[in-house]
C-alpha cells in the first residue's frame, strides 16, 4: 500500500514537456522605400535585397510561401513616402503584412548635396535632419496605424561619395547622426529592428557598387542581405514576429 502511495505521488510530479510548434503559413512581405528596395543596380535581376531575403525566408520556421509586395520607387524621399502611405493606395497590403522592410533617407540627403554641391555645409543637413525626423516618425505612425505588430526592418542610409575619397568629412558625421535617428525609431518599437549597412558601402574594394557608383550591384545586394539576416538573428526573429517565425537550428 505504501509503495502504491509513493508511486502515485511521484507520478504527479512528472510533467510532460510542452513544445512550442511554429505553424507554417503563407507570408505577406511588404517592402517600402526607394531604389535600394526596388533593387536598382542588380545586374542579375534578383530584385535586390528584397528578392534575396524573400528566398531566404522560405527556409524559416513558420513560413510556407512568401508573397512579396514591393512598393518602392527609385528617387523616393521621405515626404513622398508619407504621401504614398497617406494616399491609402497600399492600405490593404499593410494590413495583411506579416513582414515589412524599409529603406529611406538616401534621397533626402542627396537632395541637399545636389542643391548645395558647390557650397555644402553641415548646417543645411542639420536643418533637414529635424524635418527628416518628423517625417520618419510619421512614416512609422502611418505603418502602425494599419498594422500594429508586423516586424519592421529599418535599414540605414550610406554615403556613396565615400568611395571617391578616404578623407573624413562632415558627411561621415551627418550619416552617423541620421542613422542614429533611424536606430532610435527602431528601438522605440518592440517589433522593429535596425540594420546598419553603412560600412558595406564605404569603399568599392569588394566590388559592391553598380557601374553608376551609387547603387549596389548583385554582390552588394548579397552582402546587404547577409547583414539584414545576421542583424535579424541578433534582434530575435521569434521575438519580432511574436512567435510566428523563427530560424531553423
Amino acid at each position: 500500500m505504501l509503495a502504491l502511495l509513493l508511486l502515485s505521488a511521484c507520478s504527479k510530479e512528472i510533467k510532460t514537456p510542452v513544445t512550442e510548434e511554429v505553424i507554417p503559413k503563407d507570408i505577406m512581405y511588404v517592402a517600402l522605400g526607394d531604389s535600394l528596395t526596388e533593387g536598382v543596380g542588380d545586374e542579375l535581376n534578383q530584385q535586390g535585397y528584397v528578392g534575396r531575403l524573400s528566398d531566404q525566408m522560405l527556409g524559416w520556421e513558420g513560413v510556407k510561401y512568401v508573397e512579396v509586395e514591393n512598393t518602392a520607387k527609385k528617387g523616393r524621399r521621405s515626404d513622398q513616402l508619407v504621401a504614398q502611405l497617406e494616399s491609402g493606395k497600399i492600405d490593404e497590403q499593410l494590413k495583411k503584412a506579416d513582414f515589412i522592410t524599409l529603406t529611406m533617407g538616401g534621397n533626402d540627403l542627396m537632395k541637399i548635396v545636389r542643391r548645395d554641391l558647390m557650397n555644402l555645409n553641415k548646417e543645411a543637413f542639420d536643418t533637414e535632419r529635424i524635418e527628416f525626423q518628423k517625417r520618419y516618425g510619421k512614416i512609422m505612425e502611418l505603418i502602425r496605424k494599419k498594422n500594429k505588430s508586423a516586424p519592421i526592418i529599418l535599414i540605414s542610409v550610406y554615403n556613396p561619395l565615400s568611395i571617391f575619397t578616404k578623407e573624413k568629412s562632415d558627411l561621415n558625421t551627418i550619416l552617423y547622426e541620421w542613422n542614429t535617428d533611424i536606430q532610435d525609431f527602431a528601438e522605440a518599437d518592440k517589433n522593429a529592428c535596425f540594420v546598419n549597412v553603412e560600412d558595406l558601402f564605404d569603399s568599392n574594394e569588394n566590388m559592391v557598387y553598380h557601374t553608376d557608383f551609387f547603387h549596389p550591384n548583385a554582390r552588394g545586394y548579397d552582402e546587404m542581405t547577409d547583414r539584414i539576416i545576421g542583424t535579424i538573428k541578433s534582434c530575435g526573429l521569434k521575438k519580432l514576429t511574436n512567435g510566428e517565425m523563427d530560424f531553423k537550428e
